[in-house]
């Protein structure tokens, strides 16, 4: 079922114009090493996707109100 929701968010985050900004990766507790470079991966690629590009279109609604 996880999987499943997952999937949708990504379509509908793609749909948006958010894709690859959702992430799921399973990682037993005793796998801390694993987790740290999950969390590292994905951080850097967020930072090289650059800002959420939803806050450009806001501003320009909100100029245009």
């Amino acid at each position: 079922m996880t999987i499943k929701r997952i999937r949708f968010m990504q379509e509908l985050l793609t749909f948006f114009g958010l894709e690859g900004r959702l992430h799921l990766e399973w990682i037993s507790s005793a796998e801390a090493q694993k987790y740290v470079q999950v969390v590292t991966d994905f951080t850097e690629k967020i930072r090289q996707m650059g800002p959420n590009p939803l806050k450009k279109i806001d501003a320009a609604v909100k100029g245009a109100i």
